[in-house]
């Protein structure tokens, strides 16, 4: 092997790499769940699922009637790494203007399209919650920390103001907000997907790059012979 193919092997293995997948996030209970009955499923008149009404990506939804979420729970880093965070915007039941902010970042609210990206890189360590909030038209804000799930305007479950996970797979979770809207509760008022992702290391693209490089610069050669 000359050392040209050598390096486009180096440059091949090691870029490979570095798109292997690690469980970046993860969802971890606070003292509110598990929370009532009719919040720990996904109940029948829930927007996104059945698309009754709302506004929503074309896509089927990722969850369906009956299945099973995350009530009282927060979105932690299972990583020492910085990592890189995608949020999409699903859509939204609610008329209200609720608003989706990523630190003091407004992300998404009432003119956001179905399908609207966010990226980020995530810095924040071990164990670290997410940093993102819901604010409702109210003014509330329904931040992702110990009192999500624990934010009622009444001690009735019908009008609970928090959001609710919803597990795809691994680093890749649904966020569905009520807005405590009374007897409005079922988490359709904004549906968010946020997906976590290795960053590529510069070191490993540009020695991909070279690799690249390589491979064009011995085919031209071919050619020319």
């Amino acid at each position: 092997m000359n050392k040209l193919t050598q390096g486009i092997a180096l440059a091949a293995a090691v870029g490979f790499s570095g798109f292997a997948q690690a469980a970046y996030i993860d969802a971890v209970a606070n003292g509110n769940a598990p929370g009532a009955a009719a919040e720990q499923t996904v109940p029948g008149d829930n927007d996104y699922a059945t698309r009754v009404a709302g506004t929503w990506t074309a896509d089927a939804p990722l969850y369906s009637v009956g299945d099973s979420v995350l009530f009282g729970h927060n979105l932690t880093s299972t990583s020492a790494d910085p990592f890189k965070l995608t949020f999409t915007y699903l859509g939204k039941e609610a008329s209200d203007n609720n608003q989706f902010y990523w630190g003091n970042t407004l992300v998404f609210d009432t003119n956001s399209t179905p399908d609207d990206t966010f990226s980020t890189v995530f810095t924040g360590g071990l164990g670290a919650l997410l940093d993102f909030k819901f604010t409702i038209q109210t003014g509330l804000d329904i931040v992702n920390d110990a009192n999500n799930g624990g934010q009622f305007r009444t001690a009735s479950p019908s009008s609970s103001t928090n959001f609710n996970l919803f597990f795809v797979e691994e680093d890749y979770f649904i966020i569905s907000l009520d807005d405590g809207y009374i007897g409005d509760d079922n988490h359709d008022d904004m549906v968010i997907a946020v997906r976590a992702s290795k960053v590529p290391e510069p070191g490993t693209l540009a020695l991909l790059g070279l690799g690249l490089a390589g491979i064009a610069v011995r085919m031209k050669g071919r050619k020319k012979a």
